[in-house]
């Protein structure tokens, strides 16, 4: 009985961590952590913004973006953002009828 204990141990061991690392990338959206900063920073990264540091995000949506200026117009001296995606009335983006690329908006950096 010993023996089969050893033996299992490492494997239940394996299959609980694979499982948690699953769910973890499951849950994990590589974009809130932008929304998150930009609609509610930590203390530490208000101090920051008030200290001169902008934070540059990239790729929201129009709706986001205007979204957070509205809530947070006293902090836009912070904030830039760059490939701006556009969208419709729905909130979806908008595609180039030709190439089916997502539009985003064009922001003078060439």
């Amino acid at each position: 009985m010993k023996a089969r204990c050893i033996i299992l141990f490492p494997i239940v061991i394996s299959l609980v961590i694979i499982s948690n690392c699953q769910a973890v990338s499951a849950e994990f959206d590589p974009d809130d952590w932008q929304m998150r900063r930009l609609m509610s920073p930590s203390e530490s990264e208000a101090q920051a913004e008030s200290a001169g540091q902008v934070m540059i995000y990239d790729g929201l949506t129009d709706k986001q973006i205007s979204s957070a200026l509205d809530q947070h117009f006293n902090r836009i001296e912070a904030m830039m953002f760059t490939s701006v995606i556009i969208t419709d009335s729905a909130g979806l983006p908008k595609q180039d009828p030709l190439t089916g690329e997502i539009l985003i908006e064009q922001d003078g950096c060439d």
